[in-house]
């Protein structure tokens, strides 16, 4: 009996050994599940540029060849008549347009002193390229008066005395020093009397008188002049 009692109290001391001393079984832990992701949205679709929208009128565009060009100015146009642009402020004082003043009475012994401010004003009115050859009415109420100015003269050819001669706004030696005019800062001269033209690329300064004609002369498209001066003197 006492042998009975010891075999049991070593198997019950074996099997509590073997409970609190043997492997560690691990159970893998449970997963997280993962945060729930909000729908994709697509984003708004960018509106193409339309191809029919006006260019910015001060902004330069692309040219066919890759060059740089800048839109034209539009050409104005003055329907109005001489008569309604010219005001009298006395008996030897015209007002053009509201802001040209003009002194003397247009004949050959007392000639309008006119500006060349005024005859430049014709270029926003007249491009032969686009049909618009009729110059404002301020500048045809001159047409066939007598006028003064004040300019720059020379010849196209090296002579000594010549009829016909430029008058020109800029400096210009009628060759190759200066800036070389254009229709709205010339005037074509033709002298009652030659000039004596000593020297060569000189710049020439003087007053001269004569009959004005407002005529656009153009050949090929190209505006060549507009004004023109017959029964033309110098002044001393």
């Amino acid at each position: 009996m006492r042998w009975f009692w010891s075999f049991l109290v070593v198997l019950l001391a074996g099997g509590l050994w073997f409970v609190f001393s043997g492997p560690t079984i691990h159970t893998p832990p449970t997963a997280l599940p993962a945060p729930e992701q909000p729908p994709a949205v697509d984003p708004a679709p960018v509106p193409a540029p339309s191809s029919t929208t006006a260019p910015t009128p001060d902004l330069d565009l692309l040219g066919e060849s890759g060059s740089v060009v800048r839109p034209k100015p539009a050409l104005l146009t003055d329907s109005r008549s001489p008569n309604d642009v010219i005001r009298r402020l006395d008996e030897r004082t015209l007002e053009l347009d509201g802001r040209f003043r003009v002194i003397g009475n247009g004949r050959a012994d007392d000639p309008y002193r006119i500006s060349w401010e005024l005859l430049t004003s014709a270029n926003a009115y007249i491009d032969p390229a686009a049909k618009a050859q009729t110059p404002p009415p301020w500048v045809r109420a001159l047409d066939g008066t007598y006028i003064e100015i004040s300019g720059y003269y020379s010849t196209a050819v090296r002579i000594s005395a010549a009829r016909n001669l430029l008058l020109t706004l800029n400096r210009w030696d009628g060759c190759c020093i200066g800036l070389p005019p254009t229709p709205f800062d010339a005037i074509d001269m033709d002298m009652r009397e030659p000039v004596m033209m000593q020297g060569l690329h000189l710049f020439r300064f003087a007053t001269f008188r004569g009959r004005l004609v407002v005529s656009p002369f153009e050949t090929g498209g190209f505006l060549l002049g507009l004004y023109k001066l017959e029964d033309t003197t110098l002044e001393k």
